[in-house]
This record gives structure tokens, C-alpha cells and sequence, in this order.
């Protein structure tokens, strides 16, 4: 049954965290974050009832907006791959996709000259060793970055300040054009997600949660492309990172 804690897992046995590992392997080496289920490489989510109305993954009746993952981080991971245990009992989590190639289609170029100069001040989501907080960490990036004809993508306008009220405007485009062209995913059992985070924002939709055994349950993982960049930058070889917020 979906556990009502993370203390409270009981889970028969490691073959869901084997499966998702292996596949996030193939994508790069899987990591954890010190703030996220205190640096488990996998993280469980599902419904808990203190968390009703937040806007966080443990949240269940609250819509999650479009957002890169950790876009305020040093470390920004690669890929995120989600793995459905259990969908919940009316089919009614959907999660949303919208990739910055359908995003950049709907952008004169001089916007996106604009998101590729300008900077945003993102926010942290981290504080030292907890998350759900909203930290100025001055952070200042642009949303568009790499290769100006296929660049890479940050956004989560939650976490995100803008310097100017025309940067502000273009940043509420950006988002209202991002949902027209997202494409919803139902999660079954079973299913799993592979999200490329540098070029792709997710959401999830609100549900209901019954708290009986019965509720949506997901696994997620994340894997860097490029641990050994890190490694020189740092330092360190590390699976687990805390906030780094320069290299």
C-alpha cells in the first residue's frame, strides 16, 4: 500500500529502485540532493496530508506550475526519471510537457535574443539543509543559454525575479506560451518518464487523495551527464550535492 510517511515505506522489496536506477544509469550518474529526502538518490512521492495546498511534490490537491528542475542550482541535473507505483484511484494526476523546440516556435527572435541576455534572479528552493523555501541567493541567470540556435532551457516563474517590467512581461508570455503547447502524460503502473531537464519544463495537476493505501505513488530519480566536470569544479566526486550555488 502507499505509505502516509516516508518513514513508513515498507516496501517488500528494492525492485522498483533497481529498475529505476538502471534505467537513470543509462542516461548518466544518478544523484541526490541533500534537501530532497535527505540525499536519497531515489525519492518517493506521494500524497501527504500536511502538505495539503502547497505547492511542492508532496502536494496533491494544488496544480505544480511549468518548471525546470532546480534551475536555481549549480548542479542542475540532466534528466529526471519518474516511475509510477501507483496512479491514483480516479485517474485524475496528469502531468504536463512543454519542450523549449514547441516553446522557441511561438518567440520572435527578437525575444529570444532577449531571453538568451537578459537576466532573471532565481530563486533557491534549498535553504542548508530543508526545501520548500524561496531564498535569494543571487542567482542571476538567463532563461535561454548554450548554443543560440538550439539552446538549453531554466525557467520556474515560482522562483524567478524579473529586473524590469518589460522582462516581467515576456517572462508571463513565455509561460502562457509554454502551457499552450504542453502535452499532457497519464502515469499508469508501471510507466516511466524520462524528462530531459535542459530542454524541458514539467507540471502536474492536482488530484485526489484518499489516504487509505490507495494513493498515487512515484519514484524519481536524477542523473548529470557530465560528473567529471563537476568533480574538477568542486573539488570532489560526489553523488550527493547541497546547495552550490558557483562552481
Amino acid at each position: 500500500p502507499t505509505p502516509p510517511s516516508r518513514e513508513q515505506l515498507n516496501k517488500p522489496d528494492e525492485s522498483s529502485e533497481r529498475l529505476l536506477l538502471q534505467a537513470t544509469a543509462l542516461l548518466g550518474e544518478p544523484i541526490g540532493y541533500l534537501q530532497e529526502s535527505d540525499g536519497c538518490i531515489v525519492n518517493n512521492f506521494f500524497p501527504l496530508q500536511t502538505q495539503s495546498r502547497a505547492a511542492n511534490s508532496d502536494s496533491f490537491d494544488t496544480e505544480l506550475d511549468l518548471h525546470t528542475e532546480n534551475a536555481f542550482h549549480a548542479v542542475v541535473p540532466d534528466y529526471l526519471v519518474l516511475l509510477c507505483l501507483r496512479q491514483d484511484p480516479a485517474a485524475e494526476a496528469v502531468t504536463y510537457i512543454a519542450s523549449i523546440e514547441r516553446i522557441l516556435e511561438r518567440l520572435t527572435f527578437e525575444e529570444q535574443a532577449f531571453f538568451l541576455t537578459e537576466p532573471y534572479n532565481f530563486l533557491s528552493d534549498y535553504g542548508p539543509t530543508g526545501k520548500n523555501q524561496r531564498i535569494d541567493i543571487n542567482r542571476h541567470q538567463t532563461i535561454l543559454y548554450g548554443d543560440p540556435d538550439a539552446p538549453f532551457f531554466r525557467f520556474d516563474p515560482q522562483f524567478m525575479l524579473a529586473f524590469s517590467s518589460r522582462a516581467q512581461q515576456l517572462m508571463d508570455k513565455l509561460r502562457n506560451i509554454a502551457w499552450e503547447v504542453v502535452e499532457p502524460v497519464r502515469l499508469n503502473r508501471g510507466d516511466m518518464l524520462i524528462i530531459d531537464n535542459r530542454r524541458t519544463a514539467h507540471a502536474r495537476s492536482p488530484f485526489s487523495a484518499r489516504f487509505d493505501g490507495s494513493d498515487r505513488w512515484i519514484q524519481r530519480a536524477f542523473a548529470i551527464t557530465n560528473p567529471n566536470f563537476y568533480a574538477e569544479r568542486l573539488g570532489k566526486r560526489s553523488r550527493v550535492f547541497g546547495l552550490v550555488t558557483e562552481l
